[in-house]
């Protein structure tokens, strides 16, 4: 079975992100708000940010009450962690320990229509461990409310530790 896992001081600001991936969607989602708080779905042209593609899920905030459902996960999202999630409610989703702090990002996300940037760690099914850097953007059709996040992750494995030889 996977592991999600938190890192102290999860939330972060925007400019301590660590990825050029990251940094990349933050500033194309930014220029395309075009002095609005947040573009809409369709102001986002996955012709213009191909090699982000395969990092990026897309999950839908339906109404009433902001449930959220995946609308599409990246084939390096899907490799990593061994599932696709596409058409799943994330409150049915196996997210491990982390589950509520990933949820309230997103929801925070959601209700403040605001990014949120976060750092977590994941254990593969091969048993690797992984930091994840995510990065939440809301999307409106109505300029108001939040009908969509767009989502980044980076993972970066993590080194065994060499042990000392005596």
């Amino acid at each position: 079975m996977s592991d999600w896992g938190r890192v102290d001081n999860t939330v972060k600001p925007i400019a301590e992100a660590r990825s050029p991936l990251i940094r990349q969607l933050y500033d194309y989602w930014h220029g395309k708000c075009c002095g609005r708080s947040m573009p809409a779905r369709a102001d986002i042209d996955p012709l213009d940010i191909p090699i982000l593609l395969p990092y990026l899920i897309l999950v839908d905030v339906l109404p009433p009450d902001g449930r959220l459902k995946v609308r599409l996960m990246g084939t390096w999202i899907v490799n990593m962690f061994g599932h696709d999630y596409t058409g799943r409610f994330l409150d049915e989703v196996d997210l491990g320990e982390a589950r509520g702090e990933i949820l309230r990002e997103y929801a925070e996300a959601a209700a403040l229509a605001r990014p949120v940037c976060s750092d977590h760690w994941y254990r593969s099914l091969g048993d690797q461990l992984y930091d994840i850097e995510r990065l939440i953007l809301p999307l409106s059709t109505d300029g108001t409310t939040v009908s969509m996040l767009l989502i980044i992750l980076e993972f970066t494995e993590r080194r065994p530790r060499p042990r000392a030889t005596i």
